[in-house]
C-alpha cells in the first residue's frame, strides 16, 4: 500500500511538472456556454430538420378487418422546436449538452391493402418528449488548435401520435401503434449522426483559428496550445503559448513564463490573463532583429520648437560643438543597448529602457563627424487598450537618465542636455512609437467571434482583460 502512495504522488507530481506556463491564459466561463447555447441550438435545430426518415411497409392483423398490407412514404420534418435545453462544463472531458421535451411534427404519405381494396391519404405524426444527451470532447489537435467531437450521444422519444386523414382514415387510425416502433427506431437512428454533424460544423470552425499571427516585417506571434485544455465543473482554461518570435530567426529568450492566476470570477463570458512574458517576448524578438532604433534629425522636430538639432543650438549648450563644426545639421541614432523589460504591478505598467544615442554632426558632404555617445535610462508608463481584437497600447515618459559614454569633442556636463533630451524623447520618439502602438497587436481569435465591452486590469505579473463575445456570420 506504502508503495502505491509513493507511485500515485509521483504520479501527480510530474504531471504538474511536466505541464508548461502559457503566456497567455483564456479562461471560459458557463455565461459563455449560456451564450454559445443560444446561438447554437438554431445550427441543431436546422441540421435536426434534415433527418431523413426511411419508408415504411409491412403487414398488420386488424379484428374484423383481417390482414392490411401498409406503406408510409415521403416523410418529412415540418417543425422540430427544442424548447428546453441546458448546457454545462463536464470535468475532464469537455461539455455536456442537455435537450428535454422537444417536439417534432412530421407529415406523409399511406396507403393500404387489404382483401381486392386500396385506399392511400395524408397523416400527421407529432413526437413528444424527445430527449438528446451530447458530451463534447474538448481537445488539442496536432497543430496546437482546440479541437472538439463527440464524446456520447442519447437519444430517447416520448410519446407518438399518429393521425390519417383521407380515405377510411378512420379505420387505419386503428392500427397506428403499428407504426410507432419502426418510427421512433428510425428517429433514434438518425438523431445523434445529426448531432455529431453540427459538432463537426464547430470543430471546422475551430480550425479557422490563426495560431501563428504576423505582425510585421520584424516579428510573428505563436498562440499555439502549450498544455491540454483543463476542464472543472464551472470553467474551462486553455493555455496559449502567447510568444513574440523573431520573424526571421525563431529563438527561445533567456527568461521562462510565470504561472498565470485568474481569479473565479464569472461575471463576464472570458478573461484572457496576459502574463509579462508576452510583452518581454516581443522585447526579445524585436531587439533581436534589430528594430530598436531610430535615427533623429532636425526635419523631424516640429517647426515651431525653439530647439533645433543643430550645431548652432547645441552650441549654447556644448560650446565645442559650434566652434568645431559652425553652421552645421545634426543627427541623433537613438538605439537600445539591450531588450526592454516590462514590469505589471497592481494598476500600472511600467518599462524600462536602456540604450545609447550617438551624436553627429553632418558635414557638407553629407558625412557623419561623430561628436559624443550618451547612455539612456528612461521609464515609461503604458496604457493598454482592445481595438478590433487586437492590444493596442500607449507609453508616456516617466524618468529619463543621461550619462556619457564617450565624447570625441571633449568632456562637458551631461545634466545641460537632460531637459533637451526630454523633449527631443516626448515630441518625437515616444509619438513615433506610440504610432505603431496603436495598430495593435493581434489576440487569438476565430472566425466571425468579436468582444463586446472589454474591460482592462493589471494585477500582478499579468494584464487581465475580462470581456463577453458575439458571434457575427
Amino acid at each position: 500500500m506504502k508503495m502505491v502512495w509513493i507511485l500515485a504522488v509521483s504520479f501527480l507530481f510530474f504531471s504538474h511538472a511536466s505541464c508548461t506556463n502559457p503566456g497567455l491564459k483564456v479562461r471560459v466561463t458557463q455565461k459563455a456556454l449560456e451564450y454559445g447555447r443560444q446561438v447554437g441550438i438554431q445550427a441543431l435545430q436546422q441540421k435536426l430538420r434534415q433527418i431523413q426518415i426511411p419508408d415504411i411497409s409491412g403487414k398488420t392483423h386488424v379484428p374484423v378487418v383481417g390482414h392490411v398490407h401498409y406503406e408510409i412514404s415521403g416523410m418529412r420534418i415540418s417543425a422540430f422546436n427544442l424548447p428546453g435545453s441546458a448546457v454545462g462544463f463536464y470535468a475532464g472531458t469537455g461539455i455536456k449538452l442537455s435537450i428535454d421535451n422537444a417536439y417534432i411534427h412530421i407529415t406523409g404519405h399511406w396507403r393500404v391493402k387489404y382483401l381486392f381494396i386500396s385506399d392511400s391519404g395524408s397523416f400527421d405524426l407529432s413526437v413528444s418528449g424527445l430527449s438528446i444527451s451530447e458530451v463534447i470532447a474538448m481537445t488539442r489537435d496536432d497543430t496546437g488548435r482546440p479541437a472538439v467531437h463527440s464524446a456520447g450521444c442519447t437519444a430517447n422519444v416520448g410519446g407518438l401520435d399518429i393521425t390519417f386523414h383521407g380515405g377510411a382514415s378512420w379505420l387505419y387510425n386503428l392500427f397506428s401503434s403499428s407504426l410507432e416502433n419502426p418510427i421512433r427506431s428510425s428517429l433514434i437512428r438518425e438523431i445523434c449522426p445529426k448531432v455529431s454533424d453540427a459538432i463537426n460544423g464547430l470543430e471546422r470552425h475551430l480550425k479557422t483559428m490563426k495560431i501563428s499571427s504576423h505582425v510585421d516585417k520584424y516579428a510573428e506571434i505563436d498562440y499555439s496550445l502549450v498544455n491540454p485544455i483543463a476542464i472543472t465543473n464551472t470553467f474551462m482554461d486553455l493555455d496559449f503559448k502567447g510568444e513574440f518570435y523573431n520573424a526571421a530567426q525563431h529563438k527561445e529568450p533567456p527568461f521562462s513564463p510565470p504561472p498565470v492566476s485568474l481569479s473565479k470570477q464569472a461575471d463576464h463570458m472570458m478573461y484572457l490573463g496576459l502574463s509579462d512574458f508576452f510583452a518581454n517576448s516581443a522585447g526579445f524578438a524585436y531587439y533581436g532583429a534589430g528594430a530598436l532604433h531610430l535615427n533623429i534629425t532636425d526635419d523631424m522636430l516640429p517647426k515651431h520648437s525653439p530647439i533645433r538639432l543643430n550645431t548652432s543650438s547645441f552650441g549654447n549648450l556644448i560650446p565645442q560643438v559650434e566652434k568645431l563644426f559652425p553652421n552645421m545639421l545634426m543627427l541623433m541614432n537613438l538605439h537600445a543597448k539591450q531588450q526592454p523589460i516590462m514590469k505589471a504591478t497592481p494598476n500600472n505598467i511600467t518599462i524600462e529602457v536602456w540604450g545609447a544615442i550617438d551624436t553627429f554632426a553632418i558635414l557638407p558632404n553629407s558625412s557623419l563627424a561623430p561628436l559624443f555617445v550618451l547612455d539612456i535610462c528612461a521609464s515609461v508608463s503604458m496604457k493598454m487598450a482592445i481595438s478590433q481584437m487586437k492590444l493596442a497600447g500607449s507609453l508616456k515618459l516617466s524618468s529619463l537618465h543621461l550619462s556619457l559614454g564617450h565624447s570625441d569633442i571633449g568632456s562637458f556636463k551631461v545634466d545641460m542636455l537632460q531637459g533637451l533630451l526630454k523633449i527631443a524623447v516626448e515630441i518625437v520618439v515616444l509619438p513615433m512609437v506610440n504610432a505603431r502602438l496603436a495598430n495593435g497587436f493581434p489576440l487569438p481569435s476565430v472566425d466571425h467571434l468579436s468582444f463586446v465591452s472589454p474591460l482592462l486590469k493589471v494585477n500582478q505579473d499579468v494584464l487581465v482583460i475580462a470581456t463577453d463575445i458575439k458571434y457575427g456570420p
